[in-house]
């Protein structure tokens, strides 16, 4: 008899701490959603305007802006009338801007604003959280 008791003690503590942690990781999990959660500008972008932002970002992190030609020639992400539409989308939603540098007003730079920058820490940010509670 008294060993059942203990076996029916052992048993309670484990579901309990199963029950911890589910709800340690369903919390997790909400939070990793939160954190990918878009704003309402971003909600517009596919997958086309994704990718032609993380190459104006790739380009940002190198000091080396892409132009408006430079974005046309993205073949195969589409023909150069949809990668413009594609620019003015992230022009529209404010996570790009176009820039002249110095006194040369023919070319225009593509380059990231304040909103474009928190898109990516907030996708880092995200990334980071999922490998901490990978680790845990």
């Amino acid at each position: 008899a008294h060993r059942s008791q203990i076996d029916r003690e052992n048993t309670y503590k484990i579901e309990k701490k199963v029950k911890q942690n589910e709800k340690k990781t369903i919390k997790q999990f909400l939070n990793l959603l939160k954190a990918f959660e878009p704003t309402t500008d971003e909600a517009l972008l596919d997958s086309t305007c994704k990718q032609i932002l993380e190459e104006i970002a790739i380009g940002v992190s190198n000091d080396k802006l892409l132009t408006v030609s430079d974005v046309m020639s993205f073949k195969q992400l589409g023909s150069p009338a949809t990668l413009h539409r594609k620019l003015d989308v992230l022009l529209n939603a404010k996570l790009v801007e176009s820039i002249f540098q110095g006194n040369n007003r023919r070319t225009k730079y593509i380059n990231l604003t304040n909103s474009g920058q928190a898109y990516f820490e907030r996708l880092s940010s995200a990334i980071q959280s999922v490998q901490q509670s990978l680790h845990q």
